[in-house]
């Protein structure tokens, strides 16, 4: 994860800073370089194409980007509401193809006094998991896609793993663990 400094956070607290999601796909296309708001945005010499069209009615949404740590797997959920036909029947059509592949997220924030991208970091690199297809009712189509961290398709946390005695050795005194794997018979008088 990108480092923040306290400048960047008291810059950030201002009221009329934009904040923006900029991603790098690896579609089975190309290389296609797209950010969550409207039109295009160029950053650092590469051109972001925007994603959201709010007249037509596709909005993104953006799950939060946490931070991983110890027992936490990373993960970022995409959403892409309205879709129209065609990009659905492609996402479906292309599925397989797209798992698997890399993707990185970057957060970027507009200065409100020119307009430009003043913060610009490299946060989430991760692989894309298959997209999943969504209807409902007559014409709402939405496609989910999630970009996973490395840590994501483990079962146990990060230094460690789900049993007692490494949860002891992990955190001393704690008995959450203890009968993970062990037959316990309930007796009712």
């Amino acid at each position: 994860m990108a480092e923040f400094t306290q400048a960047d956070m008291d810059w950030l607290s201002g009221p009329h800073v934009t904040r923006a999601w900029f991603g790098e796909f690896d579609l089975p296309t190309g290389i296609h370089y797209l950010h969550n708001g409207v039109g295009e945005v160029e950053v650092e010499g590469q051109t972001y194409v925007g994603v959201t069209d709010p007249v037509g009615g596709l909005l993104v949404g953006i799950s939060a980007v946490e931070d991983p740590r110890f027992g936490q797997a990373a993960k970022v959920d995409i959403i892409l509401s309205g879709v129209n036909v065609e990009f659905f029947k492609s996402v479906k059509r292309d599925a397989r193809a797209i798992e698997g592949r890399s993707a990185t997220l970057r957060f970027g924030a507009f200065d409100p006094e020119t307009g430009q991208i003043k913060l610009f970091k490299s946060m989430f690199p991760g692989k894309m998991s298959a997209p999943t297809l969504h209807r409902q009712g007559v014409g709402t189509r939405y496609v989910g896609l999630t970009v996973e961290s490395f840590w994501e398709a483990q079962n146990f946390p990060f230094g460690g793993k789900w049993n007692d005695a490494d949860q002891r050795r992990r955190y001393p005194g704690d008995k959450g663990l203890q009968f993970v794997g062990v037959k316990v018979a309930e007796k009712w008088n």
